[in-house]
């Protein structure tokens, strides 16, 4: 069984994969790299993580052009696909998900840049989220 913090990881990673075939015009098999990512066939995966990821894809300007406001003196395209995962992927968990406490998901979204990131972009990654959600 996938634990929470685990899917958490898997979604940034398997949305990087996904911003790099974006961002080389490349088509997504979405199931294939969820399921590669996780090494888990994907009707085993839970159902959050395939609907936050879903959802991230289906909203990704609407996500893009709601959280560029707040990047002071950042272009979202310039930033690094790892903190454009993190902050699509905590976007989309904050309005598409529903429920969801927005201190839990900068705590989220701070954990994992702390993981993938260097030393202090969580900092970034934990402004940028402040101001996006509402």
């Amino acid at each position: 069984m996938i634990t929470r913090n685990k899917s958490h990881e898997i979604a940034v990673s398997a949305l990087y994969a996904m911003l790099i075939k974006i961002k080389n015009n490349q088509p997504i098999e979405f199931s294939e790299v969820v399921s590669t990512i996780s090494e888990t066939p994907y009707d085993e995966l839970p159902l959050f993580l395939k609907e936050t990821l879903l959802y991230s894809l289906k909203h990704y300007d609407e996500i893009i052009k709601n959280i560029t406001p707040h990047l002071k003196d950042w272009k979202f395209l310039r930033l690094n696909l790892v903190t454009q995962a993190i902050l699509i992927y905590s976007y989309a968990h904050y309005y598409y998900i529903g429920n969801v406490n927005k201190a839990v998901v900068i705590n989220i979204a701070v954990k994992l840049a702390k993981l993938y990131l260097v030393e202090d972009d969580y900092k970034f990654i934990n402004g940028v989220l402040d101001g996006a959600l509402k």
